[in-house]
């Protein structure tokens, strides 16, 4: 029941975004305007995000520093809370006729919001010899997520992007004299052999050996890296694939061994506060979210506060490299006059240049978007902190981590039809923790998986 008034409410806005706006057919680009020169006159923009108040206050300094180089332009920054709130928010204000000129999201919500024409593509700004941005300097996959819409269209730019890593108790491993790069990846298999020394109740051993934080990004990273089949944009459900059966039954055997671990086993969201207590050696988590798996003076868990290595996440022998890019783009609406659209683009200019990306990035744990802003000499001495400051050791340890995965990047195909991919994502998650819990074998989940979404 709870599922099926999610999906009914899901239906519901998609079916009230396309209820508000009609499709034209004309060309992607007809009716967006690039003004040759900013106009003299007041501009005033709105910027709904999602940031608290840390990260709001370095947005805020940047958006300062934008103001002075544009002193007609006032930006009025937001944060809507979660990303659930602000989809919630920006769908409404859409629906009222209301909305802000620009904000984050997510490629599932642009999708959403593209059945309604109430964001425009981004592709003439971009190429404008006035205004434009050398694309070939944004991250490769970057690029692709946000033009995996119907005619390869940009209507939307990369900004706080994220990817996983795998934190580990390197003084547990250290005590088995195993080392861990941190930038080079372990196997899958490489981690069985490790469980056979350090799964058990010994003095330095914990109950499971590693912990994935999201089930979803689980099961969709490794299909991709068994090769196998998931969703595509046009919503189609491939997980009854004979590559993809073949990773679920590998990962029901890790889950048997206690190789692996899902939040589920302790009631949890998250497996940090489990890492914390000793009750799993490694965790698998957004490079975001280092900071919860640091232990402070004081930890009370089984191993005190011990030492942390980080790693890039684990590959398949022999399979396709694979990892999990993250984080919201952020889009300018329709509902917005030339003006406010020139001052919303400029906006996203300059909160993607190299340098600002670059400070976005060492300061709140995300990833810069553009190559020279990781090639930055303020980036690069930031990646070698790991080396001699003790405070930004882990910060650092996790850049490297991700940099070293940069070339493995990959997307979830984004769609808005009655079955949204959102949909598709939240049930692989629950397909995985049902092979976890045990209440389903691995084609009874694909099966149920099949009928919660194809209609």
């Amino acid at each position: 029941m709870k599922k099926l008034l999610v999906f009914m409410l899901s239906l519901s806005l998609v079916l009230t975004l396309s209820g508000c706006y009609s499709k034209t057919g004309e060309t992607e680009t007809e009716g967006v305007v690039v003004l040759a020169e900013l106009p003299d006159e007041e501009i005033n923009i709105t910027f709904w995000h999602i940031y608290g108040q840390g990260k709001s206050e370095l947005l805020d300094a940047l958006i300062a520093e934008f103001e002075e180089m544009y002193p007609n332009i006032t930006v009025e920054s937001i944060s809507q809370g979660s990303y659930t709130d602000l989809k919630s928010k920006a769908i409404s204000s859409i629906s009222a006729g209301n909305t802000p000129d620009l904000l984050v999201g997510y490629p599932d919500h642009f999708a959403e919001y593209l059945n309604g024409n109430a964001i425009i593509p981004l592709d003439l700004f971009i190429n404008d010899e006035t205004w434009g941005v050398d694309l070939t300097d944004f991250i490769d996959s970057y690029v692709e997520e946000n033009s995996q819409y119907e005619g390869g269209v940009m209507y939307s730019m990369p900004y706080s992007k994220s990817t996983e890593m795998m934190v580990y108790n390197k003084t547990v491993f250290d005590h088995y004299g195993i080392t861990l790069s941190n930038t080079e990846p372990v196997t899958w298999e490489e981690l069985e052999t490790y469980a056979t020394q350090i799964v058990g109740d010994g003095e330095f051993q914990c109950d499971y050996l590693v912990n994935y934080d999201s089930s979803a990004n689980l099961f969709i990273n490794a299909s991709r890296q068994w090769d196998g089949q998931y969703t595509n944009t046009a919503g189609e459900v491939l997980v009854d694939d004979a590559n993809t059966v073949s990773m679920l039954n590998y990962m029901s055997g890790l889950f048997d061994s206690k190789t692996l671990a899902l939040p589920i086993a302790w009631d949890e969201s998250y497996g940090s506060a489990n890492f914390l207590k000793g009750d799993v050696c490694m965790t698998i988590g957004s490079t975001a979210g280092i900071a919860y798996n640091i232990p402070l003076p004081g930890n009370v868990g089984k191993f005190g506060q011990f030492e942390v290595g980080i790693a890039p996440i684990p590959q398949k022998e022999g399979g396709v490299n694979s990892v999990m890019q993250q984080g919201p783009n952020i889009a300018i609406m329709s509902d917005t006059t030339d003006a406010e659209r020139l001052a919303s683009w400029l906006l996203i200019k300059h909160l993607t240049s190299a340098e600002a990306t670059a400070q976005w990035a060492i300061d709140t744990g995300y990833l810069p978007v553009r190559y020279s802003g990781y090639e930055s000499a303020e980036y690069q001495a930031f990646l070698d902190t790991a080396n001699y400051d003790p405070d930004w050791k882990y910060q650092s340890m996790t850049a490297n981590a991700a940099y070293a995965q940069v070339d493995f990047f990959q997307y979830d195909p984004a769609f808005a039809n009655r079955v949204t991919s959102s949909d598709v994502r939240d049930e692989a998650g629950l397909a995985l923790e049902a092979i976890f819990a045990k209440t389903k074998t691995v084609q009874e989940a694909i099966a149920n998986m099949i009928a919660q979404l194809v209609w």
